[in-house]
């Protein structure tokens, strides 16, 4: 297999605190890889260093084959990079079209074309008969499907996912984590997805990995991570996957 992502030895700082602590990992391509870990665990710090926000203390991260430590982060989409944040990056005064148009603007140079582009992309989340519509009028869920589309319309080679389900309903969660599965199955494209309880992941993706204080404690199928009594322990009890 294709070695998609390479993550070697990476420890991060935050003045006393060590957010990460020799993390080592590889995930294949198409491979769909669930990050949990309870707070403070150093989930949302190893995706920043994946999308060049931060950059590590010791060790360094691959994407593609092309090492990313000191990359400008408006390269990577040259890389096929795409992220979802946990607190989404919503222009309100544009249309939901408009701010999905804005992803599709790095591969489709004219505005008209990225809009038209934009509303089909809106239309496999069900937004499209929102498409016009101040996106300041959207609520939480919409944003949310928004901001998947705007991800699907970058047609990314990797999927960086943050908190997506984050504050949504039982039945919200169900359908996004649908069509995120349903996107990444017919893409191809290999994910790192991080969500803070694990029965939202473990049915959706192809290897569960755990960190705890910025270390890793748990890489592997997922059934059988959320049994391993280190993770147990993290998470002060089991948990029920519904």
């Amino acid at each position: 297999m294709v070695v998609e992502i390479r993550i070697d030895r990476v420890s991060k700082w935050f003045g006393g605190i060590k957010a990460l602590d020799n993390v080592s990992l590889e995930v294949s391509r198409g491979e769909v890889i669930g990050l949990i870990g309870p707070n403070g665990s150093g989930k949302t710090t190893l995706l920043n260093i994946l999308r060049c926000l931060l950059k590590p203390d010791r060790g360094w991260v691959e994407i593609s084959g092309v090492r990313l430590n000191g990359m400008d982060p408006e390269r990577l989409a040259d890389l096929g990079v795409a992220s979802i944040y946990q607190f989404p990056r919503v222009i309100k005064d544009l249309t939901v079209a408009e701010n999905v148009a804005l992803a599709v603007l790095k591969r489709q140079k004219n505005l008209w074309r990225a809009e038209l582009l934009a509303i089909e992309y809106l239309k496999d989340v069900g937004l499209g008969g929102k498409a016009h519509m101040l996106a300041a009028k959207l609520n939480r869920y919409e944003v949310r499907l928004m901001e998947l589309a705007r991800a699907m319309a970058m047609k990314p080679r990797v999927l960086l996912i943050d908190e997506l389900l984050s504050g949504l309903s039982e039945e919200e969660q169900r359908e996004i984590r649908g069509l995120v599965r349903s996107y990444l199955d017919s893409s191809g494209a290999t994910a790192i997805w991080v969500e803070h309880a694990i029965g939202s992941l473990v049915r959706e993706v192809d290897r569960l990995v755990v960190l705890n204080y910025g270390s890793l404690i748990a890489d592997g199928e997922p059934e059988k991570v959320i049994r391993d009594q280190r993770v147990i322990e993290a998470y002060l009890g089991s948990y029920t996957i519904a």
